[in-house]
């Protein structure tokens, strides 16, 4: 499995959806090699949506398998506040709250339970290891 991201959004949240996504995507794709998910023959292609409100409605979340290319997109709407105004564990999560969201793609291209469960065991890993070696960032 190979984890991918990009995003789309509004300018005052993108500084902060991009530092979630560079400090994630190495982490996650190392703990992924060293996983039992290294020979899960599938892409997840990580495109979250951070808008206001007001803009949302233009920019609807479009998760889908493509089977027979072996890729999950997944593109979930987060919490643009959050990207905002939260600090970096917020922002964290929530970034990778709309990851978790891809459990039913990844079921579709025939993953187990047991390498879905696997794959958020994984996630909360990253998190963790993320958080605990970030110290350039400020803590609330």
């Amino acid at each position: 499995m190979l984890f991918w991201a990009s995003s789309e959004t509004y300018r005052p949240a993108t500084p902060a959806v991009q530092l979630c996504w560079r400090a994630l995507e190495p982490v996650l794709n190392e703990l992924l090699r060293q996983s039992g998910l290294a020979d899960f023959d599938c892409q997840l292609r990580y495109v979250p949506i951070a808008m206001p409100p007001d803009m949302a409605k233009r920019y609807p979340a479009r998760s889908k398998a493509r089977k027979l290319q072996r890729i999950c997109d997944c593109a979930p709407q987060l919490n643009y506040e959050v990207f905002v105004s939260g600090n970096f564990e917020q922002q964290l999560t929530e970034y990778v709250a709309g990851i978790r969201t891809s459990g039913p793609i990844l079921s579709r291209l025939g993953a187990s339970r047991a390498q879905i469960e696997e794959f958020e065991q994984i996630l909360s890993n990253a998190v963790r290891h993320i958080l605990a070696n970030q110290l350039d960032q400020t803590r609330h």
